[in-house]
């Protein structure tokens, strides 16, 4: 069977669970109701980036070939389409935001990343601040 989970990419990498106790546990529970409707909406795998000021950005799909981004800044959730409605960004930047957002993740590769459930869904954590400071950079690019 393992042979047809990676035939149909359906494997999934385990990681280490992320202790409860630690700051970055405590930092997702204060994004509590943001992630947990994010997980409702979304069903694909995503992988949650925390950030200082109380936030987090999240990988939707698979960021080593094809993604999304979602984020949460001050309880809200944002995403591409929100940057487009918002702040009239072009499809080209948003493809040119991808391509940055997916090096960026490549160059992520050997950080330490942590499993932990919000809601009802396992999702994969990174608490590298390089990693955040990066998609930050890119995100607040389009200002």
């Amino acid at each position: 069977m393992g042979f047809l989970d990676k035939l149909f990419g359906t494997t999934t990498k385990k990681y280490p669970p992320l202790a409860a106790e630690s700051p970055t546990a405590k930092e997702l529970a204060s994004m509590k109701d943001p992630l947990e409707a994010l997980m409702r909406d979304v069903s694909d795998p995503m992988e949650i980036v925390p950030a200082p000021d109380n936030r987090a950005y999240v990988f939707i799909g698979n960021p080593r070939k094809n993604f999304g981004m979602a984020w949460i800044e001050d309880g809200e959730i944002h995403n591409f389409k929100t940057l487009q409605e918002q702040k009239g960004v072009q499809q080209a930047q948003l493809l040119k935001m991808v391509a940055q957002l997916q090096e960026a993740y490549h160059r992520s590769g050997d950080d330490k990343r942590f499993s932990t459930s919000i809601g009802d869904r396992d999702v994969v954590v990174t608490p590298s601040s390089h990693l955040a400071s990066e998609v930050n950079d890119i995100i607040s690019g389009t200002s």
